[in-house]
């Protein structure tokens, strides 16, 4: 048998594409959870196991990615 772990991401609006080909090329388990306008992010539920971990991490990588830009430029 194999463990499903179910974690939840606010994907930035920007990189969705990139987030669903990545989900979709895996075939991960996922649903759209909730949708925020204000902060232009989409949340997803998505299910993987221990050997979906790595597209897990470049998910993470992506939206940490993004986030990043998004703080440099508030410093402006």
């Amino acid at each position: 048998m194999i463990k499903l772990t179910k974690e939840q991401f606010d994907v930035p609006s920007g990189i969705m594409l990139e987030v669903c080909g990545l989900i979709c090329e895996h075939e991960l388990q996922h649903a759209i959870v909730e949708v925020d306008e204000d902060a232009d992010t989409i949340s997803l539920e998505i299910q993987y196991s221990k050997q979906d971990r790595e597209v897990i991490h470049q998910i993470e990588d992506l939206i940490a990615d993004n986030s990043e830009d998004d703080d440099d430029d508030d410093d402006e």
